[in-house]
């Protein structure tokens, strides 16, 4: 199992810097995944607003056409604190691309989950 080397940004999403060098375009179907992840992210409120504007998206290759796996890792730059060499994976987001229903493993076992409802 392993990972793409297509990293997207959110600089793919809204203008923001990569981190690490996309080696290739993304096909219709990545970039889905990757913008249903970032619309999940939103939606759930999962990220707060600061962290969102540093975080970036790899797309995995152990994605099908039914389910989407997203790596979602903190930025560190000038714009956002912290060791530009040091990478945080911050979760792994799994996407049902039918239903959009989602888990997550943001958890201290690093089990998938249901992505929690929005909080208020």
């Amino acid at each position: 199992m392993g990972v793409r080397a297509a990293l997207v940004a959110l600089a793919l999403l809204c203008s923001a810097p990569a981190v690490f060098a996309q080696q290739d375009k993304l096909n219709p179907a990545e970039e889905a995944a990757v913008r249903r992840a970032d619309k999940i992210i939103k939606e759930h409120r999962l990220l707060t607003e600061e962290q969102q504007r540093c975080m970036s998206f790899m797309y995995r290759d152990d994605s099908d056409a039914k389910t989407a796996k997203v790596g979602i890792y903190e930025i560190h730059d000038k714009n956002c604190r912290g060791d530009p060499d040091i990478i945080h994976r911050l979760f792994d987001l799994e996407i049902d691309m039918e239903t959009g229903a989602a888990k997550w493993d943001n958890g201290p076992d690093i089990e998938m989950r249901p992505v929690p409802r929005r909080a208020r």
